[in-house]
């Protein structure tokens, strides 16, 4: 759960988060406080109260008014701050900043001049980079085992009488296959003899100092992998056996399983990002090469089973200036001798065409050979052999357009939520209320599909994919990055229920013939998901477990149906008979096993911090004791002028008339806020905002941890008494706007 116990900078100098607030709003509202919590200005009672209040004040203001501080804070708040500039932080002592100084770079220089922007966008990378590298450390491959098994016996089905019957199943292992891949730097004389490439002075000095940084980049990595599949096969050893009255018998005596495999694949990839350079030396700004810039390159090889070699080239195009961009990646497979075929095409076009939505298209020339005329001009030199024309297989053609949507990643933010109704309408609360519940809920869910129409000249068909999260409105996508080069997306809260991705497949040939999987997946810890799912193929029915972590994947397809026995009935078992059973554990075991540690964890919690009570409220007396003159005079100059004036503020827990265990009432337990939201009136008004943690405000303090409170407000305008109440997920705004009308 998350109960923030260090005060947030914006709330303590009454800031608003968003929009960021000005150089000169940070001075103003530093000097504002000074005038109240400045040790020299307090009597000696109070300077040991108030050097500890100015301590936090002057924290929040050194860290706000410094941009890149500020680009820190935002992102991983107080606490990364110090360790970012302490040693061996990024920007501290021991830091990447230092260590590049003492090799005799400019890192430093560069990274002090950088803009606010410049910095941020530095920042992120080299937080991407390092929290990449951490979780690469924990694993650079990639692996998948499958083993197949044949219960096909679970399901049977009376054809004459209609009738589908459930069997125990006599599982059999039928199948496998193993593939392992893993990931190393491509071999340069930096990776092979540790030496320093050379870098030409003069096109150091054409660099941007700090924002383009082309010598930290990672060199090009090759991923290497290799599998095996097949089946098994049992052996009989046939013997005699002589008994004792002179009789023989002749037995096949079983073998342990046998691997059969001819389905051998070993091969590696190499990839290399080509970056937009700033200076105007170099190959990449010259013609045609400069059309390389920003692109992305592959080489995959394959030795096994036979000689492959493909090349692709990804790149994103904008036709028209302020439109979204065309990203094509071109490919091409030489499976064979150039002199023998073309090479194998492939083209992918995707485009952007809404705010969660994608066009995609996609077409493989398969087999070209030479046309008959240039065979004929070059030969004997050009053309299949034989051989190969009466052996070899010859890819297909295919062609695939459609539209696919993508789920949203993060949750609707609380910035929705001031969209305003349009002019001379007013909806009620309770409605926009559940319209704004319903749209979260939509956005939680995270729905994608995907529709396509596939063309081959074997097969033709529609694609229709579709999936969603249901049971609890978390993320689905559990991204193992928390950055990218714009912002830091902070992981949900692992006290929400986990949520079930559900996926559904499925396609239909233009014979009408249909093929379908549903696959449900569950995250069951920090990294590891398992899932289930059921599909007809062309085993049958087939239901599928698996496993995954860390990118090692096991799974286990298992044959419950044949594909000569199924029907309706069949499938509705095969589908429904998980589902209940899955139903059944999550909503009568887990979910009710995590309600009740949940419950325990906030009761030790709410122990540890009622133990903090009185001293919150000792220093919140003492900070309110530092501010009140202060307050006091400012309060008189509004009540005076007819302003807004602070009679009363109630901050905490009001029962709901719930009686304890020995039937007494539930007395509130509130603490007196008047002078801390006095303080909080600036020209006129009083701007609380619903992000803003009320108990942080100074003065403030929690007289009930992890109860829901509620801040009451008692304050006059132009002479007229006033009353507002807000809970802690509300913002406040005084006067109201009713009042400024209506005075």
């Amino acid at each position: 759960m998350t109960y923030p116990s260090e005060a947030d900078y914006y709330t303590l100098l009454g800031l608003a988060r968003d929009p960021p607030p000005s150089d000169a709003a940070i001075r103003s509202a530093y000097r504002t406080l000074t005038l109240s919590f400045h040790p020299d200005k307090q009597p000696v009672d109070l300077q040991e109260a108030a050097q500890r209040q100015f301590g936090r004040i002057r924290d929040a203001y050194e860290t706000l008014i410094d941009p890149k501080k500020r680009v820190v804070y935002d992102a991983l708040g107080a606490e990364g701050v110090r360790r970012e500039w302490g040693p061996g932080g990024l920007m501290g002592r021991g830091g990447e900043v230092e260590r590049e100084m003492a090799k005799g770079g400019e890192k430093e220089v560069g990274v002090k001049a950088m803009k606010p922007e410049e910095f941020r966008r530095w920042f992120f990378e080299r937080m991407k980079k390092r929290e990449r590298g951490v979780v690469e450390g924990l694993v650079r491959s990639k692996g998948t085992l499958l083993l197949g098994v044949d219960a096909s016996n679970t399901i049977s089905v009376d054809r004459e009488l209609g009738e589908v019957y459930l069997h125990v199943p006599e599982p059999k292992v039928s199948n496998f296959a193993l593939r392992y891949e893993f990931v190393t730097p491509f071999p340069t004389l930096r990776t092979i003899f540790g030496v320093d490439e050379k870098e030409d002075e003069d096109e150091d000095d054409d660099k941007d100092e700090g924002v383009n940084d082309q010598k930290d980049d990672e060199g090009p990595e090759m991923s290497i992998s290799a599998g095996v599949s097949g089946g098994f096969q049992r052996f009989f050893n046939k013997v005699e056996l002589e008994f004792e009255d002179g009789e023989t018998e002749t037995r096949n005596i079983p073998l342990p399983l046998t691997l059969t495999t001819q389905n051998v694949s070993l091969g590696a990839s190499v990839s290399h990002l080509f970056r937009e350079q700033p200076g105007t030396k170099g190959i990449l700004k010259r013609w045609p090469f400069s059309f390389l810039q920003n692109s992305i390159a592959t080489v995959n090889t394959t030795l096994l089973p036979a000689p492959t070699i493909q090349t692709s080239l990804a790149k994103s195009f904008v036709l028209v200036p302020g439109t979204r961009p065309f990203s094509v990646v071109l490919s091409a497979i030489f499976s064979r001798s150039i002199f023998s075929a073309l090479p194998t095409l492939n083209l992918q076009m995707t485009r952007g065409i809404g705010k969660k939505r994608i066009a995609f298209c996609h077409w493989s020339s398969g087999f070209i050979g030479w046309p008959e005329v240039i065979q004929t001009l070059f030969h004997p030199y050009l053309g299949l052999a034989l051989d190969d024309i009466l052996f070899e297989g010859q890819e297909i053609s295919q062609f695939q357009f459609g539209v696919a949507s993508r789920p949203s990643a993060v949750v609707a933010s609380s910035d929705d939520d001031d969209d305003a109704p349009l002019p001379n309408e007013e909806p009620a609360e309770d409605e926009y209320e559940v319209l704004r519940a319903k749209q979260r809920e939509e956005n939680k869910a995270a729905e994608s599909w995907q529709v396509a129409v596939s063309s081959s000249p074997l097969q033709n068909g529609v694609v229709f994919k579709y999936s969603r999260n249901i049971f609890s409105g978390k993320s689905p996508t559990n991204a193992l990055s928390q950055w990218s080069s714009e912002r830091h997306y902070s992981l949900p809260p692992e006290n929400e229920p986990r949520s079930v991705r559900l996926e559904i497949a499925s396609t239909v040939s233009m014979d009408l013939s249909l093929s379908w999987s549903i696959h449900g997946s569950r995250q069951v810890s920090e990294l590891t998901r398992m899932g289930l799912g059921v599909g007809l193929q062309s085993r049958g029915l087939v239901m599928t477990v698996s496993w995954s972590r860390l990118r090692q994947t096991i799974k286990l397809p298992i044959a419950v149906c044949p594909l000569n026995s199924v029907n309706q009935d069949s499938a509705a078992l095969a589908v429904l008979l998980p589902w209940l059973t899955y139903c059944l554990v999550e909503f009568g075991f887990i979910r009710p096993r995590e309600r009740r540690n949940r419950r325990k964890v906030i009761a030790r919690r709410q122990k540890q911090l009622r133990k903090l009570i009185p001293q919150r409220k000792a220093e919140s007396a003492q900070a309110i004791e530092l501010m009140a003159d202060q307050v006091r005079r400012r309060q008189e100059k509004e009540e005076n002028r007819g302003g807004l004036f602070i009679t009363k503020a109630e901050y905490g827990h009001y029962p709901s008339g719930k009686r304890k265990k020995d039937g007494n009432v539930r007395e509130p337990e509130v603490a007196d806020v008047t002078i801390p939201v006095a303080a909080l009136v600036d020209h006129g008004q009083l701007i609380i905002l619903k992000s803003t943690a009320k108990f942080h405000i100074l003065g403030f303090h929690d007289p009930a941890p992890l109860q829901p409170k509620t801040l009451k407000i008692w304050y006059q305008y132009h002479g007229k008494e006033h009353y507002v109440e807000v809970d802690d997920a509300e913002g406040v705004s005084c006067p109201m706007r009713l009042h400024l009308i209506n005075p």
